[in-house]
């Protein structure tokens, strides 16, 4: 199947493995059990968080278009009978009807066609059912963070990038929810339970920040020769012009708990 990351899926495995522990416990203090759920994965990349909520006791189906992530998920779990990958888009997983009890997409809603996705969330969901959406990436509130990100949106235009991210229509947010996606949920009764933003600080030194920026998501449409001398141009210009040893990068954890009121 054709999938973005494939073109990055070996960085991605190695430096992505970041979720904060604060993710799912923080979902638990809001009332989401894991235990014993059936829960379904869209978006599950390698199966990072899909280990992790294995390991609160879910039952998970990820689902996941990368056939790179799909050959590493079979080496890592052929033993864990609570995970099983699907090599499926999140608009048409395959999988069975009002069957979950959690459908969960982390770092992955605006990469699919909402309204499609929402549908077959909608089918698979049990009534009652959430559909729980966030996104964890860093800020641009440092001067690395800033510099990173202008000079990746310079090059971006310079190789004339067309990224496969789906846009949306407004500025407005909440949080880093566009007002569009809540009128979109609005639209198939999916209520707002709870919405939430959590900060944190990471250190990278040098090595690992430009290790990290090899996967994300404003770099994986481009072209491999382009991404390479893209970071090549970030490396050279943050050692210019930051001497710190430690770069301490600000993050945030935006989340948004649904329920299916279908």
């Amino acid at each position: 199947m054709d999938s973005t990351y494939d073109a990055v899926a070996e960085e991605y495995i190695k430096t992505r493995n970041d979720i904060p522990e604060s993710f799912l416990s923080g979902l638990e203090a809001r009332g989401i059990d894991f235990d014993g759920a059936k829960i379904a994965d869209f978006g599950a990349g390698p199966g990072f968080l899909s280990e992790q909520l294995g390991e609160k006791g879910g039952i998970i189906d990820a689902v996941e278009p990368s056939t790179d992530f799909q050959a590493h998920a079979e080496k890592v779990f052929k033993e864990n009978n609570r995970i099983n990958f699907n090599l499926a888009y999140a608009e048409n997983s395959g999988l069975p009807p009002k069957t979950f009890d959690i459908v969960i997409a982390l770092r992955s809603w605006d990469w699919f066609d909402r309204r499609q996705a929402l549908e077959e969330v909608r089918r698979i969901l049990k009534p009652d059912g959430y559909l729980i959406i966030a996104d964890y990436r860093f800020v641009k509130s440092s001067g690395v963070a800033k510099d990173t990100i202008k000079m990746i949106r310079k090059c971006a235009k310079k190789y004339n990038v067309k990224s496969r991210r789906h846009g949306y229509g407004s500025d407005e947010m909440i949080n880093a929810f566009p007002f569009e996606w809540m009128e979109e949920w609005q639209d198939f009764r999916f209520d707002i339970r709870d919405l939430y933003k959590r900060d944190r600080k990471v250190a990278f030194t040098h090595e690992e920040w430009m290790h990290h920026l090899g996967s994300i998501s404003a770099l994986v449409a481009f072209k491999r020769k382009h991404r390479k001398k893209t970071l090549k141009k970030v490396s050279d210009h943050l050692k210019d012009t930051y001497k710190e040893e430690v770069y301490r990068i600000n993050h945030e954890m935006n989340v948004v708990i649904l329920q299916n009121k279908n």
